[in-house]
């Protein structure tokens, strides 16, 4: 079996777990009570890399105490932006005998303090979260089934705060403050074969990966022979190892057991003596530290002349990450692997940049560092996504988990992500806890707007519309009447006599205007629904709200046309002072009458504007004729060959039936103005809204467009009333 070694850093901000109040302790004239600040039992938690049991050592060598013994502040809810957020602080910090952190607390004197103590004494206010930083983490390997265990051997309390409800226990608070290095020594088993490999040229090599995901900058011991990973990856992805080292399985079995076995302090005791590359590699480290310090704003002293051939190092890392568009936490996790030179780590941020790229749009930014109820919503998104309609969305490897749950335990893992205990709830209960506003948090609708999300952008094969070749696109800021320039309003070239003044064009205002409405329809997601793990309101509504929204802008366009609107001089869009309606059933005679007006229209200057036309538009009764008269044909005879063939494009339009003789002829919409349509500034497409207040039995949710037309001009398109 093979073995996989993993180091490396991570970068971390400021956590928090529960702690309770002993009202017992209470004393009201001094405004003082004791609580249990933090104690060694396992907490859960959630990573980007890997889920974890965290478990922090409650003994003084663990403990940064400076803080503390200062007094730490109590906050109103873990807020600091604020000194006015400060409701007390801490007059003493101590170990008990059973291994807990614990705190006598003094509120503050202020007015407002008074109804808090109250609630204190009364029992109503009873947690109060504490806040801690972790610099070292030990990690534990478990049975299969089991997470790890990341023990914090040197970690700092840094305040507590009171809430309205118990600490999330679950995940990672992050915070605004920095964050800052976290070392976690740790080893793992990983049964993949290094014979797996697809290829292997000069020094690198290629890597499946199996069990937990590998991060850029992990060194893979694997069959004997040691790489570091230059990119992140899943279980099942191919990634590029670069080599190293070319030692054999038991050295590199030796050398993995001797870091899980060895604890930091006692290897900078013995292997200063027993092994010359100690001091080395631990000025390395120290070196590191100090450098990813400075990148993180911190002050640090300078130290050995090695720190500034690090930190040369590190800058030239830095300059490639930032070019990438990455984040520092990456640079300095390459940095901090001294195995890696420069050019290697180049290397890696290519792979990674490669890698990511694929799953980011072009209008999208990358996120970095999500935090564990983000990841899983996604997946949990994923996979009911995939059950919905399994051929457009493809299901996530760490979706997997979730592919075969009902509604209902899908409940169960998300109200456990908020601390509510579900082990004994039924099928009832948990939909009621679930479509209560009260238990629930933004999770919960981001979930189904997210789903929905998805489902109104996915592509779906309906009949084709060709309302937006005929009309040009534009935006507006709000839903005023926004008013449009007129084409042709150019003074136009004209000679300038020796010494004479050049003239400036002017621009005018066209008195059409366009103005766009807000469209919308409902999905209610029943409670009903969700005990019955029933899915078809997600898969078959959004589906016909694309279909309907698709319908709703080719008929507010094509009305244009049928309804002939009027124009702002009075007059009809086709009307003979406008010169664009002309008559006869469609033919060559007519097609060439209907070219000639369109080529001869001019602009207010009186200047033809020489509009070639693209678009020959008929009703489906008008197909057959249309096309015999584009076709392209071999003729035997002269009055055979067919003169528009290949002239024009042909759009048939359903819409035009009302009256089936009629028929149209327009330019392009972006060379001559005739129609234009608009959306609300950044709302292009459907939008999904949920409710404020979620009713008992259902979740509801808006699905909004903003949309509208209008006939800015006449002279881009001409009109046969078909007689």
């Amino acid at each position: 079996m093979s073995k996989k070694q993993i180091t490396g850093d991570r970068m971390m901000g400021a956590l928090q777990s529960r702690a309770l109040i002993q009202p017992s302790t209470l004393d009201q004239q001094t405004r003082e009570f004791d609580v249990v600040f933090l104690t060694e039992q396992l907490v859960t938690r959630f990573g980007w890399v890997e889920d974890y049991d965290e478990l922090l050592v409650c003994e003084p060598s663990a403990i940064r105490m400076d803080r503390a013994n200062r007094g730490l502040p109590v906050l109103d809810c873990h807020r600091s932006d604020s000194v006015f957020h400060q409701v007390g602080r801490t007059v003493k910090v101590w170990l008990n005998d059973k291994r807990q952190l614990c705190a006598r607390v003094r509120l503050s004197q202020r007015k407002e303090m008074a109804g808090l103590l109250q609630d204190i004494a009364d029992g109503i206010v009873k947690d109060i979260s504490g806040g801690y930083e972790v610099y070292k983490y030990e990690r534990e390997e478990r049975s299969k089934d089991e997470r790890p265990i990341y023990r914090a051997v040197d970690w700092m309390p840094t305040e507590l705060s009171f809430a309205p409800v118990q600490a999330d226990i679950n995940s990672e608070i992050r915070t605004g403050l920095p964050q800052h290095p976290v070392t976690i020594i740790h080893s793992t088993s990983n049964h993949n074969s290094m014979s797996k490999r697809t290829t292997q040229a000069g020094k690198t090599t290629q890597y499946t990966v199996e069990g937990e995901p590998v991060k850029a900058g992990d060194i893979i011991i694997a069959d004997g022979i040691k790489g570091v990973a230059l990119s992140d990856g899943q279980e099942g992805d191919i990634i590029t190892l670069s080599l190293i080292s070319d030692d054999n399985a038991d050295t590199a079995g030796d050398d993995a057991d001797r870091a899980d076995d060895t604890s930091e302090d006692d290897a900078n005791r013995t292997e200063d003596a027993d092994d010359p590359d100690a001091a080395s590699r631990n000025a390395d480290t120290e070196a590191a530290n100090e450098a990813a310090a400075q990148v993180l704003g911190r002050t640090i002293p300078t130290g050995p002349s090695t720190v500034a051939d690090n930190d040369e190092r590190l800058q030239s890392i830095l300059q490639s990450t930032r070019a990438a568009g990455l984040s520092d936490t990456f640079a300095i996790t390459l940095h901090q692997n001294k195995k890696l030179s420069v050019e290697q780590c180049r290397q890696a941020i290519i792979e990674h940049m490669a890698r990511n790229s694929k799953n980011v749009h072009a209008t999208h930014g990358i996120e970095v560092g999500l935090d564990g109820d983000t990841k899983k919503r996604m997946a949990i998104t994923n996979a009911l996504l995939n059950r919905i309609a399994p051929k457009q969305f493809k299901l996530d490897s760490g979706a997997r988990e979730y592919r075969n749950m009902t509604m209902t335990e899908i409940g169960k893992v998300m109200l456990a992500e908020r601390g509510i205990k579900t082990s004994q709830m039924s099928k009832s209960e948990i939909a009621a806890a679930f479509f209560k506003r009260s238990h629930s948090t933004s999770d919960f609708p981001e979930l189904f707007s997210g789903i929905i999300d998805r489902m109104l952008q996915a592509q779906y094969e309906y009949a084709p519309e060709y309302w937006d070749k005929i009309a040009r696109q534009t935006t507006v800021a709000d839903f005023r009447a926004k008013g449009l320039y007129r084409a042709g309003v150019a003074n136009g070239m004209k000679e300038i006599k020796e010494g004479g003044e050049l003239q400036y064009t002017k621009l005018e205002m066209s008195a059409e205007t366009i103005q766009v409405a807000t469209f919308g329809e409902g999905i209610r997601y029943t409670r009903q629904a969700f005990i019955n793990d029933d899915l078809g309101v997600f898969e078959t509504i959004p589906q016909a709200f694309v279909r309907h929204w698709s319908t709703l802008r080719g008929n507010i366009v094509w009305k244009l046309l049928t309804d002939n609107v009027k124009m702002s001089d009075g007059k009809t869009l086709f009307h003979s002072d406008h010169k664009n309606l002309v008559s006869g059933a469609l033919s060559e005679t007519s097609l060439a009458a209907a070219k000639t007006a369109l080529m001869t229209q001019r602009d207010i200057n009186g200047e033809i504007i020489r509009a070639q036309p693209r678009f020959l538009i008929v009703a489906p009764e008008n197909e057959l004729m249309a096309k015999k008269l584009v076709t392209q044909t071999t003729p035997t005879k002269i009055e055979d060959v067919n003169i528009f063939a290949g002239a024009f494009d042909i759009i048939v339009e359903p819409r035009l039936s009302s009256a089936p003789d009629e028929w149209y002829l327009a330019s392009d919409p972006y060379a001559v103005d005739a129609l234009y349509y608009a959306y609300l500034n950044g709302s292009e497409g459907l939008r999904v809204e949920s409710s404020e207040e979620f009713r008992t039995d259902s979740m509801d949710y808006a699905v909004r467009g903003d949309f509208g037309a209008a006939a800015i001009d006449w002279r881009g398109i001409v009109k046969s009333t078909g007689k």
